[in-house]
């Protein structure tokens, strides 16, 4: 069951659409009310709930009260929110969230390298991602890392700190999402620049066929050969192609009866050995004339 607890998104990401769509200013709405909608959802069967906020930990005393009245309901539930910043992540957040009962948490850093976490208008740095990963080890809340190569500033200098960085520092038992290419979006920051580098030219009333954004400084191919190098060597590494898998479903029906703890995404690495055991293993991939820009 989704759940949304906010709207409005003050951070500059280039390519994000949620300032034109939601508006730049927060409206709040009040935990308490909040978790007494998901308290007669739980009386009602439901099980699962998804924060769908821009940004779950933003601002953090929000997060902060809101996990402190699910504690307090005592719900049969699980909880988990793929919209957490590490720059408000702290042991104290970590700390509500496992108390409120959370079975997982998106960490959405995009990249591990300051170049590209510039260009991008992130407003964190590198330093930042690196004490997410820290203040992550010392709990209990599963993680998805989610990275998207690619961006403005991407090299194949920076491609290489942010693998370094998921292979290193990302515990076996979570999981790394990893994307490439960037959706460029009509009336985004990330549309100014494209058409500024001359890698776009279509109007924006042709791109609703969804047309992608690669960083002059890095080659397509060989970026995309890096990251499935690590998805290769790294059995809870995927890509988007994973989602796209003509099994996932049948893994997700079979999870639900064997009584696999949701998200699924924390048994990637079990999924991918069991599809590497038959045969049916899953590779990123780049089309060149779909997901460049023309």
């Amino acid at each position: 069951m989704p759940i949304q607890t906010k709207v409005g998104c003050g951070f500059k990401c280039v390519y994000c659409t949620y300032p034109t769509i939601e508006g730049e200013g927060r409206f709040l709405q009040d935990p308490g009310i909040v978790a007494n909608s998901v308290q007669k959802l739980a009386m009602s069967g439901f099980r699962d709930f998804e924060f769908v906020d821009s940004v779950f930990n933003a601002p953090p005393s929000h997060a902060l009260a809101l996990c402190d009245a699910l504690a307090k309901k005592r719900l049969l539930a699980r909880f988990q929110s793929m919209d957490v910043n590490p720059l408000f992540l702290d042991d104290d957040l970590l700390f509500a969230m496992e108390r409120a009962g959370f079975s997982g948490m998106g960490m959405t850093v995009e990249s591990a390298s300051d170049p590209v976490l510039s260009g991008l208008r992130k407003g964190f740095t590198a330093a930042h991602v690196h004490k997410a990963a820290e203040t992550v080890r010392r709990h209990n809340v599963p993680c998805l890392w989610i990275f998207m190569f690619g961006g403005p500033g991407e090299t194949e200098e920076t491609v290489q700190e942010t693998l370094r960085f998921a292979e290193k520092e990302i515990r076996p038992g979570d999981a790394a999402f990893f994307t490439i290419g960037i959706r460029i979006y009509p009336g985004t920051e990330l549309e100014t620049i494209a058409r500024k580098q001359g890698v776009l030219s279509l109007p924006p009333a042709e791109m609703l066929s969804p047309i992608f954004y690669t960083s002059p400084g890095v080659d397509p191919r060989r970026m995309e050969q890096q990251v499935r190098n690590s998805i290769q060597r790294h059995m809870n590494f995927m890509c988007a192609d994973s989602l796209s898998s003509p099994y996932l479903p049948a893994f997700h029906q079979l999870g639900c009866r064997l009584g696999l703890t949701t998200p699924l995404w924390r048994h990637t690495r079990h999924i991918r050995r069991g599809l590497r055991f038959f045969g049916m293993e899953m590779q990123p991939h780049v089309d060149g004339e779909e997901r460049n820009c023309p």
